[in-house]
C-alpha cells in the first residue's frame, strides 16, 4: 500500500508537468488563431479527472523523469507529444467522421470536418514554433531541427498508411500473428512509440530503447483491448480486428459459426463476451500479458512501477476505456501470455 501511494505521488507530479505543457500549447494557440474563432481555454481543474484524460501523456513524462532527462527537455518532449496527439486526433476525426476536441475552437457546431482540419493545421504550426524555440534555448542544435521534423513525419506516415489501407474495407480475416505484425504494430505499438522519436533523436541514453520496447508492448495490448469492444463495429466496417482473427483461426466451431453470421449481416445476439467467451478469455490473457511484459520493461529501464502496481494500472485502463465488465475475464498471473505465446514470468 505504501508503495502504491508513493507511485501515485510520483505520477501526479507528471500530471502537473503535463498541465504546464498544455498551458504552453494553449498560449501558442491563442497567438495563432484570432479570438473570434476560439473559445476561452479551460482545463479540467480536478487532478484525478485531468490525470484520467491525459493518462498516457503523463505516463510518458514520468518515464522521461525516470530516465534522468532534464526538466526542460521533458517539457519539450511533452509539447511534441501533445502536438502529435492533436494531429493524430484530427486525422482520426476525418477518417471516422467524428469529432474529438483538443483545442477550444469556436466555429459552427456542425463543422466537424473543418474543425478537424484546423486541429491538424494549428498543431503543426505550434509544433514548428516549439522546435524553433527549443533551438533558440539551446535544447537542440539548429542543424537538428530539420532532421527532427523528418523523423517525426517518417514515424507518422506508416501509421496513417495502415489506416488508409483499411478505408475500402477488408475481405479476408488474416491470422492473429499477421494482425500483430502488419496492422497493430502501427495503430497500437508504433502509435504510442511516437513519444520516443524525439528523445531517441536527441538523447544519448541506452535505457531509452528498453523503455520504448515496453511502451510498444503496452500499445499493442491497448489495441487488443479496443478490439474486444469494437468487434461488432469492425465487422460492420470490414476492418481488421484481433478478436475476429482469434475466433476465425483459433475459436470453437460454434464461435466460428456465430462470426460467420455476423459477417453476413446478422445482428449480435448478445455481448461480445457472452457470444465468444473462449476467444475473449484467450485475447484477455494475451493483452494483459503483453501489457505486464511492457511494464516490466519500463521497470528494467528504471521506472518506478512494479508488477503489482502495473496490474492495478491495467485494471484501471479497462475502466478508463469503458469496459469494466470484461474484468471478470482478467487472467491470473499464471495465465498471462505475451503475443508471441511466451509465458510472462
Amino acid at each position: 500500500m505504501i508503495k502504491s501511494f508513493a507511485a501515485l505521488r510520483r505520477f501526479l507530479v507528471a500530471v502537473e508537468e503535463h498541465r504546464a505543457v498544455e498551458h504552453r500549447i494553449l498560449a501558442s494557440f491563442e497567438d495563432f488563431l484570432d479570438q473570434r474563432y476560439r473559445r476561452p481555454s479551460v482545463l479540467a481543474s480536478g487532478r484525478f479527472a485531468y490525470a484520467q484524460k491525459n493518462f498516457f501523456s503523463s505516463l510518458f513524462l514520468s518515464i522521461y523523469h525516470s530516465l534522468d532527462i532534464t526538466p526542460e527537455r521533458r517539457s519539450f518532449y511533452g509539447v511534441i507529444n501533445h502536438c502529435l496527439r492533436g494531429i493524430v486526433t484530427g486525422a482520426d476525426n476525418l477518417l471516422d467522421a467524428e469529432y474529438k476536441e483538443m483545442l477550444p475552437l469556436d466555429f459552427a457546431p456542425g463543422a466537424i470536418r473543418f474543425k478537424s482540419v484546423m486541429h491538424i493545421l494549428l498543431f503543426d504550426r505550434i509544433l514548428c514554433r516549439e522546435v524553433r524555440r527549443a533551438a533558440d534555448d539551446g535544447l537542440l542544435e539548429f542543424t537538428q531541427m530539420e532532421p527532427l521534423h523528418k523523423a517525426l513525419l517518417d514515424a507518422l506516415v506508416p501509421i496513417g498508411a495502415e489506416e488508409a489501407s483499411e478505408e475500402g474495407g477488408i475481405d479476408v480475416i488474416i491470422p492473429p500473428s499477421e494482425i500483430c505484425s502488419s496492422v497493430h504494430m502501427y495503430k497500437g505499438g508504433k502509435l504510442l512509440c511516437l513519444a520516443f522519436v524525439a528523445p531517441l533523436h536527441l538523447e544519448a541514453n541506452r535505457r531509452l530503447r528498453i523503455a520504448e520496447a515496453g511502451v510498444y508492448s503496452i500499445g499493442m495490448s491497448l489495441q487488443l483491448i479496443d478490439d474486444l469492444t469494437d468487434l461488432f463495429d469492425d465487422l460492420r466496417d470490414r476492418r481488421h480486428n484481433y478478436l475476429a482473427s482469434v475466433i476465425q483461426h483459433e475459436g470453437s466451431g460454434e464461435e466460428r459459426r456465430q462470426l460467420a453470421r455476423l459477417r453476413e449481416g446478422a445482428q449480435p445476439s448478445g455481448l461480445v463476451e457472452t457470444m465468444f467467451p473462449g476467444s475473449v478469455r484467450l485475447v484477455m490473457a494475451r493483452a494483459i500479458g503483453e501489457a505486464a511484459s511492457g511494464f516490466d520493461s519500463l521497470s528494467e529501464a528504471g521506472h518506478w512501477i512494479e508488477r503489482e502496481q502495473a496490474l492495478q494500472l491495467i485494471r484501471f485502463l479497462f475502466r478508463l476505456r469503458g469496459v469494466k465488465r470484461l474484468l471478470e475475464f482478467f487472467p491470473g498471473e499464471m495465465e498471462l501470455r505475451t503475443l508471441d505465446g511466451g509465458v510472462v514470468a
